[in-house]
């Protein structure tokens, strides 16, 4: 893996951090009371991409990119993203087992990584459950996520060159 695709996959992230913060930021579109996480998708498309420590550098930088953009706490979404690729990097052998496979394990990570968004915005004091629609922020995003990734999928596949099967050791 070359560093052309570890560019590609972080300018990838930073085009949707933009698209998501202008297109779906606040008081923008918001259907039903949720967006789609456009950097989660990415990087999780990218990671199956890239080999592990790379995939993991993008995550982490997407995430704290989201966090000063975004107003959390900062290192927050870093968390959740790092999270969702290391899974990603681990279980990214069943790609190739069919297009149901991967939209439920695109649905799974994206829960996954609002869940512990939101649960490490609860420790840090920022009261995320006791909103009373609070599962609208993890089921609902993560909803939108599978309809964006139907679209992202082949464009960063395009834009990476293809994907070649690497196991983790």
């Amino acid at each position: 893996m070359s560093g052309k695709h570890i560019i590609y996959a972080l300018l990838l992230s930073i085009a949707g951090l933009v698209i998501q913060s202008t297109l779906f930021g606040e008081s923008r579109i918001n259907p039903f009371g949720a967006a789609p996480n456009l950097v989660l998708v990415l990087v999780v498309i990218c990671a199956a991409y890239l080999e592990a420590e790379p995939a993991l550098l993008v995550a982490f930088t997407s995430g704290l990119l989201m966090d000063l953009l975004g107003g959390s706490t900062i290192g927050l979404w870093a968390i959740a993203l790092v999270v969702a690729a290391y899974v990603t990097l681990r279980v990214r052998d069943r790609i190739d087992d069919g297009v149901v496979v991967v939209a439920a394990g695109l649905l799974a990570l994206s829960v996954l990584g609002h869940a512990i968004f939101a649960i490490a915005s609860t420790l840090f004091g920022e009261q995320v459950f006791a909103d009373p629609g609070w599962y609208r922020q993890i089921v609902l995003p993560s909803l939108y996520n599978l309809v964006v990734a139907a679209i992202l999928i082949p464009l960063v596949s395009r834009a990476m060159g293809g994907r070649q099967v690497r196991r983790m050791v």
